[in-house]
C-alpha cells in the first residue's frame, strides 16, 4: 500500500508540475469570463439599422411606427431594470424610518419586468416612460452614481434614395432598391454612406390581402401583405414586432366595424387566470414552486457537463501518461521496483486525484469571479450558485463522480497500455467516448422526463448510470433505482479494474501493434 502511495503522489506531481496541466485547467474559467463580457458587449453593440419606410395605401403606418417605438422603448426598459439591479442601496433603513416602502416601488417594476415583460412594457408606457421611472427610482439609488444613459435607438428610418418613386408599384421599388438592401449600395445619412438593413412597403391594395375566417386565401402569384425586405434572416424582432402591432390595429378595425365596443374587448383580452404551481414533495406551507426550485432542477445538467469534462480530461492525463511512460521505457524502470497492480493503482489514484484539483480550481474561480466582478447578472449566477451548494446534488456529484471516473479510467487505462502510440489509441478510444455522447444528448430530455421507463432502464447500463443517475438526482429517483444501479455499478467497476488489471500487465511491456480483439481474448485467456 506504501508503493500505491509513492506512486500516486509520483503521478499527481508529475501532472500539476507541467504546464499543459495548467493550461487545461485555466482554459475554462479563461473562455466562461470570455464569453460573459463578450455576451455583455456584443448585447449592447448591436449597430444602428437604418430602414425606408413606404405606406402607399395611407394605412397602418401608424400601427407601424408604433411598434417600431414599443421595441424602442422596451430595450430602455431592459436597461433601467439592469440599471436599478446595478445601482439600488442595499439597504433602505432611512427610507423605512421616514415612512417610506423601502425598496418596494423599485422592486415592483424588476419583478413585474421579470414576471411579464408585455405587461410590465404596458405598465411603462402608460405610467409615463423613463421619466417617471427616474423620478420614482431615485430616492432608491446609490449616491455618486453615473447618470441613466438610454441605449439608442437601433431601427432608424431613413428617406429613399433620388430617383427611385414611392408611388410606383411595388415590385419596382424593390428592384430599385435591391443594390441598396444586398450591399452593392449605401445610402446617405447625415452625409455618411452607410448599409440598408430593410425595407417596409405596405401596398396600396394591401387590405385586399387580409385574412379572414372561412375565407379562401389570396393567390401567392406574388408577395402577400406587407412587404418585408431585409437581408438578416436572423434577427427578427423587426418583422415580429411590426405584423403583431399591424394586426391588433386590424382587429380593432373589425371590432369598430362589428359594433363591438373596442375597450371592453381590451379589457377582457387582459384578464387572466393565474396559475400556481405547487411541489406535493415540500413541506406544508412551503409548496408554491418559486425561481431557485427551478433552478434546482436544471442544475443537475450543469453538473452532468461538469463530470464529463472533469472524466475525459482525467482519463486523457492517465491515458498519455501510461503511452508516453511506455514509449520511453521508463515504465520497464518503474515495474523492475513495483508490481503492475501497485503501478496501475498508483496511476489511477494519482490522476483521480489531479481531477479532484481541477475541478476544485475551477469552482474557486468560479466563487472568485462572481465575488470581485459585482453586477446584476453575477448577482444572478450567485444567487443560484448559492441555492445549488444549499441543495442534496453536491453529496450526488461526489457520490457518482468517483465511481464514474474508476469506471472510464480502468477502461482507458487498459487502452494506453496496449498502445504505443496516441494515434493508436485513438481508434480504441472513439468508442468509449460516443457512449459518453449518448447520455449528454439525452440531458433535457431526462430533467424533464426523470421517471420514464425508457430512462430508467439505461439509467442501468453500468456506462451510462453516473451521468444518467446524476441527471436524475433533483427528482428524487426510485430507492431501486438508486440503489440496484449502486450496486451493478460497482460490481462492475470491480470486474473492470480487474480485467483492466490483466491487460495491463500483459500490455504495459508489449511493443509492436496493438493485439487485435480476438488475440487479447486469446492471451488473456491463457493467463500470458
Amino acid at each position: 500500500m506504501n508503493m500505491v502511495r509513492l506512486i500516486a503522489w509520483r503521478e499527481y506531481m508529475e501532472n500539476v508540475r507541467t504546464k499543459g496541466f495548467w493550461v487545461g485547467i485555466l482554459i475554462f474559467p479563461v473562455i466562461f469570463t470570455v464569453m460573459y463580457f463578450l455576451q455583455s458587449t456584443l448585447s449592447n453593440a448591436t449597430p444602428t439599422r437604418y430602414y425606408i419606410f413606404i405606406y402607399q395605401s395611407g394605412e397602418y403606418w401608424q400601427a407601424v411606427e408604433t411598434a417600431i417605438e414599443r421595441e424602442h422603448q422596451r430595450r430602455i426598459l431592459g436597461e433601467f431594470v439592469k440599471y436599478l439591479l446595478d445601482n439600488r442601496k442595499q439597504t433602505n433603513l432611512e427610507l423605512t424610518a421616514a415612512g417610506g416602502g423601502g425598496n418596494s416601488a423599485a422592486d415592483q417594476l424588476i419583478d413585474s419586468a421579470d414576471a411579464d415583460e408585455i405587461a410590465a412594457l404596458e405598465s411603462w408606457l402608460n405610467s409615463g416612460g423613463l421619466n417617471f421611472a427616474l423620478t420614482m427610482a431615485t430616492p432608491y439609488l446609490q449616491e455618486d452614481i453615473e447618470p441613466f444613459e438610454q441605449p439608442s435607438r437601433q431601427f432608424v428610418v431613413v428617406d429613399l434614395p433620388q430617383g427611385i418613386d414611392s408611388s410606383a408599384a411595388p415590385n419596382e421599388i424593390a428592384k430599385a432598391l435591391r443594390p441598396y438592401l444586398s450591399g452593392e449600395k449605401k445610402i446617405l445619412v447625415d452625409g455618411k454612406p452607410n448599409d440598408l438593413f430593410a425595407l417596409i412597403l405596405i401596398p396600396a391594395n394591401v387590405n385586399s390581402d387580409i385574412s379572414r375566417p372561412d375565407s379562401l386565401p389570396a393567390s401567392a402569384a406574388r408577395p402577400l401583405g406587407i412587404q418585408y425586405w431585409a437581408r438578416n434572416l436572423t434577427d427578427s424582432r423587426l418583422p415580429d414586432a411590426i405584423i403583431a402591432s399591424v394586426n391588433t390595429e386590424i382587429r380593432n378595425l373589425e371590432f369598430i366595424a362589428l359594433g363591438v365596443d373596442n375597450q371592453i374587448v381590451r379589457d377582457v383580452q387582459r384578464t387572466r387566470m393565474p396559475i400556481s404551481q405547487l411541489d406535493p414533495s415540500a413541506d406544508e406551507g412551503e409548496e408554491e414552486v418559486s425561481v431557485a426550485d427551478t433552478f434546482r432542477q436544471l442544475a443537475p445538467i450543469g453538473f452532468v457537463y461538469l463530470m464529463f469534462i472533469s472524466l475525459m480530461q482525467s482519463v486523457q492525463y492517465l491515458l498519455s501518461n501510461t503511452i508516453e511512460e511506455k514509449s520511453n521505457r521508463i515504465i520497464e524502470v518503474l515495474l523492475a521496483s513495483v508490481t503492475a497492480g501497485e503501478l496501475m493503482m498508483g496511476k489511477l489514484l494519482g490522476i483521480g486525484l489531479s481531477g479532484l484539483t481541477t475541478i476544485g480550481i475551477w469552482l474557486l474561480s468560479f466563487f472568485l469571479f462572481i465575488s470581485l466582478y459585482q453586477s446584476s447578472q453575477t448577482q444572478l449566477i450567485g444567487q443560484i450558485l448559492e441555492v445549488i451548494l444549499g441543495s442534496e446534488l453536491i453529496p450526488w456529484f461526489i457520490f457518482y463522480y468517483f465511481p464514474g471516473y474508476a469506471l472510464y479510467s480502468g477502461i482507458f487505462l487498459a487502452i494506453g497500455s496496449l498502445c504505443n502510440t496516441l494515434k493508436e489509441a485513438q481508434a480504441l478510444m472513439m468508442p468509449i467516448i460516443m457512449v459518453q455522447i449518448i447520455p449528454l444528448a439525452m440531458m433535457v430530455f431526462v430533467v424533464r422526463d426523470p421517471h420514464n421507463s425508457i430512462v430508467r432502464a439505461m439509467s442501468w447500463f453500468q456506462l451510462f448510470t453516473p451521468y444518467l443517475m446524476m441527471n436524475r438526482a433533483a427528482a428524487d429517483p426510485p430507492l431501486i433505482d438508486v440503489v440496484g444501479t449502486t450496486i451493478l455499478l460497482l460490481l462492475s467497476i470491480g470486474f473492470v479494474i480487474w480485467l483492466s488489471g490483466k491487460v495491463f500487465r500483459m500490455g504495459v511491456l508489449r511493443t509492436g501493434q496493438p493485439p487485435k480483439l480476438l488475440e487479447l481474448l486469446r492471451m488473456m485467456r491463457q493467463g500470458h
